[in-house]
């Protein structure tokens, strides 16, 4: 697992339909209309605000050495796949889950690490220890974490450690992926290793070891969330997945289309563009299980564009406009999200 084979799969599932830019905004997480309709289109969810923090200049590096490498191509700023990319490129089945944790899942690694470090050491009557999250509300949130569990360290330490054991086996975790989750946690007299370190012992890159222990975390949250049988990892992770898909100014459009108005009237009311209400829109429609496409579009009209997409083999709306008379840009959107 690397950078690159990330952005390979990204670019080959965006069929050469979108700019390197468009990956750019999904890995960092960008709540706009044309981001969020693009991880619903291409199947790419799993890949949002993957990387939150991931600099302009680092991308454009990785971008750069794609090009270089021959694997990718840029023509009117859309990047195709190459002949080689096309031979020697493999998806890997990422289990990573990017639309439900945004980036909240360090947060939940943090906890455990604090935690881990500070049973460690009161385990064996060190209380005086340098903790290693230096963030107030990681320490803040440890603290009462251990308030609410009055019994013994030991047996604290024990329950944690069974219920860490039991994920790591039951999610089906690879052996990369253990050893690289439980070398990251720092105990009495043992420091966590950095990822330079992992890297070198591994014999991988560090930004693969990086990707490989995110992708552990969204596995083993996912796992935990779906159980009732592992209540200190469950509190640890409390507050990490998105609970509200929508921008708040999306939740205001949603809760006045639920009170009756039409996509006129909210616009009016909000004073804002047509343009935007119908971003709220379509991110209601990538973002509700029963949102009301019957009201919007017609069965006869999501038949036809299918028809269009399957025959054109695209999803760019420019083209669907042309041979698609009397559907808006915001229709066609819609039927896009709806799928066949």
């Amino acid at each position: 697992m690397t950078f690159k084979s990330v952005l390979l799969t990204m670019f080959q599932r965006l069929h050469g339909e979108r700019s390197a830019q468009g990956v750019y905004h999904i890995l960092r997480g960008k709540r706009s209309g044309q981001t969020l309709q693009d991880v619903e289109y291409y199947q790419l969810k799993s890949f949002y605000s993957l990387l939150p923090n991931l600099s302009a200049v680092d991308f454009q590096h990785a971008i750069d050495r794609l090009v270089s490498d021959g694997l990718i191509r840029i023509e009117d700023h859309l990047v195709y796949f190459t002949e080689k990319s096309e031979r020697d490129h493999v998806d890997y089945g990422w289990r990573f889950n990017g639309w439900d944790y945004r980036g909240k899942e360090r947060e939940f690694s943090k906890r455990l690490a604090l935690v881990v470090q500070t049973l460690s050491n009161i385990r064996i009557g060190e209380n005086m220890f340098m903790p290693i999250q230096k963030e107030l509300p990681i320490q803040q949130f440890v603290k009462e974490f251990l308030r609410n569990y009055p019994i013994p360290i030991r047996e604290l330490s024990r329950i944690l450690r069974g219920e860490l054991e039991r994920v790591m086996l039951e999610s089906q975790l690879t052996e990369l992926q253990c050893i690289i989750l439980s070398n990251r946690l720092t105990g009495y007299r043992l420091t966590a290793l950095t990822w330079e370190q992992l890297a070198d012992q591994l014999n991988v890159s560090s930004t693969t070891v990086q990707l490989t222990f995110l992708e552990s975390l969204h596995i083993v949250m996912d796992f935990i969330y779906e159980q009732e049988e592992f209540p200190l990892l469950n509190n640890l992770a409390a507050g990490c997945r998105v609970d509200t898909y929508l921008t708040h100014s999306a939740e205001r459009t949603k809760y006045l289309f639920e009170d009756g108005y039409s996509i006129e009237q909210i616009a009016s009311l909000r004073n804002l563009k047509m343009s935007t209400i119908e971003d709220h829109f379509v991110e209601m429609a990538v973002n509700m299980k029963h949102f009301p496409f019957e009201e919007f579009v017609s069965q006869e009209q999501i038949d036809d564009v299918w028809r269009h997409i399957d025959r054109l083999q695209t999803k760019r709306l420019r083209v669907l406009k042309e041979h698609c008379g009397g559907l808006t840009y915001f229709q066609l959107r819609l039927i896009i999200i709806y799928g066949k």
